[in-house]
């Protein structure tokens, strides 16, 4: 797997497998204000390390996505934040709030060292003690999961469907994520809840097609949810 490539704000180049590892690229990104990015990630404003080595991997930016495979501050793969249980918090790293992706980080830290960042781990001075002993609020690294069987399809539960198909972790259920949610049990994606969708739904979470979201599909829904992330 893929290290690293040269951090921001070097041009790309094409990556090369030096060991086992899961952690992505960087990605060029305009610079979020740090005021801003303190009160939307709950991160605290004190700077760290982790925050020097997402403003040499990523320019700072913690929601940053440019499309090429890698994700948030920290410029994590896919399959490195899944593999590091960051699908509790988000389906991607930059859904998940900066305290999110640096409890993560500090999960692969542990297993793959400062390595994990080869060039930027240098630059930012990122040990495993300096790295291990940021202290990041447990209630903003709450998980989603496990969600509550109630058959309610509450503000927790659409965020769960929501880190399911890889929407934005709102609870609020937009046309893009209803298309996501399409996408992912293989309906027509017109961003409407009707009942065809409704019916794949339940053909996907193993309960009567009937295109009727009752509570029976719903805690099915939670089930399933909690089966996948928790």
């Amino acid at each position: 797997m893929p290290l690293f490539a040269p951090e921001f704000p070097t041009q790309p180049t094409r990556r090369r497998p030096i060991r086992r590892t899961l952690i992505g690229s960087t990605a060029l990104a305009a610079t979020a204000s740090a005021a801003i990015l303190a009160a939307a990630t709950g991160a605290g404003a004190t700077e760290t390390v982790w925050d020097r080595v997402a403003e040499c991997e990523s320019g700072g930016n913690w929601s940053i996505n440019t499309g090429n495979g890698y994700y948030g501050g920290l410029q994590f793969s896919f399959n490195t934040w899944k593999g590091f249980g960051g699908q509790r918090y988000a389906y991607t790293a930059n859904l998940a709030t900066k305290s999110q992706q640096i409890l993560i980080a500090q999960e692969v830290l542990k297993v793959q060292g400062p390595g994990a960042w080869p060039t930027c781990s240098v630059r930012a001075g990122l040990t495993l003690e300096n790295g291990l002993a940021v202290d990041v609020s447990r209630d903003s690294t709450r998980s989603l999961f496990p969600l509550a069987v109630d058959g309610q399809l509450g503000p927790r539960t659409r965020m769960g469907v929501e880190t399911w198909v890889g929407g934005t972790v709102n609870g609020s259920w937009s046309s893009t994520d209803i298309k996501k949610l399409q996408h992912k049990v293989g309906t027509t994606e017109d961003g409407s809840l009707g009942p065809i969708t409704r019916k794949a739904v339940q053909k996907r979470v193993g309960v009567e097609q009937d295109g009727s979201w009752g509570p029976i599909t719903r805690r099915a829904i939670q089930r399933y949810l909690n089966g996948l992330f928790d």
